[in-house]
């Protein structure tokens, strides 16, 4: 499982000036594995993924008890004021993350995915020492890809699969 966790509130005012909720980050563990399956398997999650079929509650617990020991895969769980709110991946190729975030159903649409995004820079940049992140939104996925340019990735392609790219700026 991955080290680093990030615990920016990454703005102090949300939407209409209300006082934004703090999200951070913390390593899941064998006992998150149910809660992740059931936002995987949300109608919304599924509609957004690539693989839109569900996915069987042992199939799912086999890839996310692998996933824990994976050095190079890190799953967070997602937490607004301490509250489980989703869950982000980040998989290591080299000096690049790839980026996989999936919210419960009751925090989409509430700013929480860009919060988690900046989140998972602070720790893919800051104690991974990443120099890139990347991500792929299934196009129509509106909501995501305004998650992702929001916190500044970049759209460098695509069309039913849209590629998004981040680069570490150097201080």
């Amino acid at each position: 499982m991955g080290s680093g966790v990030s615990t920016r509130a990454n703005s102090t005012r949300g939407v209409g000036g209300t006082p934004a909720k703090r999200v951070t980050l913390r390593p899941a563990t064998p006992e998150d594995c149910r809660q992740v399956w059931l936002w995987r398997n949300d109608e919304g999650t599924r509609a957004a993924s690539f693989d839109t079929s569900p996915i069987s509650f042992e199939t799912h617990e086999r890839w996310f008890h692998e996933s824990l020991r994976h050095r190079d895969r890190h799953v967070y769980i997602v937490l607004v004021d301490g509250q489980e709110a989703g869950v982000v991946r980040l998989d290591v190729a080299g000096a690049r993350g790839i980026v996989n975030i999936h919210l419960a159903p009751e925090w989409r649409g509430r700013g929480v995915g860009p919060r988690t995004l900046a989140a998972l820079e602070d720790v893919a940049f800051g104690s991974l020492h990443l120099t890139r992140m990347e991500a792929e939104v299934k196009a129509g996925n509106a909501a995501s890809l305004a998650a992702f340019q929001k916190v500044g990735f970049t759209l460098v392609g695509g069309e039913s699969v849209l590629n998004l790219v981040k680069v570490r700026r150097e201080a």
